[in-house]
């Protein structure tokens, strides 16, 4: 069934808010499915699935990306503050471009920055990852419960192989995997980080060993977001 979404004035050319707006008149957009890669001017790319609630939007045969989302997927901050006095009773967006150092600490994995170019290693790499991410999201829902109000999402984009190792002799179907995972809520908005030891064999997949980096850090999350704290 076609689903279509009402939403208030458009911002920018190409660019829709996340927050609703108020206006006169309203349009209707149609939900357009897409997937957004960033490829930024330091040589490196971001990949950004836009999950619901922050859908790219189809109006007059042009794609509108949530304001938000495009910002922070190309390496800047969004503050909203509310219509007011103050603000001559209009929304006040702003957008903070970071420094080029941070820009390529955000958009690169924990143990340098991500490949440009597919490989079979790296498809059989993504595919394990694709497998463990179950797992991955029970452990942390649980690690998560009593710092964040809704359970972390753990997006393969943001899950780095550390290592794998046979465990068995040559072709010995026993494997450890380690992989390094940043745990997102939101808009991207990190929430920690922790390290999983995974044992996959012909009789399953058991976790070996867990490690908690950290947590989530307050300053990375914006004033409308602050509810996600516990």
């Amino acid at each position: 069934m076609k689903k279509h979404f009402i939403a208030g004035v458009l911002c920018g050319a190409f660019l829709m808010a996340t927050t609703s707006v108020f206006a006169s008149s309203v349009i209707e957009a149609t939900i357009f499915p897409s997937k957004v890669t960033f490829f930024l001017a330091n040589g490196l790319s971001k990949e950004v699935q836009p999950q619901e609630s922050e859908e790219v939007l189809n109006y007059n045969n042009k794609a509108y990306v949530p304001l938000r989302l495009f910002a922070e997927g190309s390496g800047a901050l969004v503050e909203y503050t509310q219509a007011s006095p103050e603000t001559d009773n209009k929304h006040k967006i702003d957008v903070h471009y970071v420094a080029e150092e941070a820009l390529s600490e955000q958009t690169s994995n924990a143990d340098g920055n991500k490949p440009l170019e597919d490989s079979r290693e790296l498809q059989l790499q993504d595919m394990l990852v694709l497998i463990l991410l179950p797992h991955m999201q029970e452990k942390l829902t649980g690690v998560y419960a009593d710092v964040i109000t809704v359970p972390p999402v753990i997006h393969p984009d943001y899950v780095n192989v550390k290592s794998i190792e046979r465990v068995a002799a040559f072709r010995g179907f026993d494997f450890l995997i380690t992989l390094d995972a940043q745990p997102i809520v939101g808009p991207h908005i990190p929430v920690g980080e922790d390290v999983l030891t995974y044992r996959i064999s012909s009789v399953g997949v058991e976790l070996k060993n867990f490690e908690h980096l950290r947590d989530p850090d307050k300053d990375d999350f914006l004033p409308n977001y602050q509810n996600l704290l516990k």
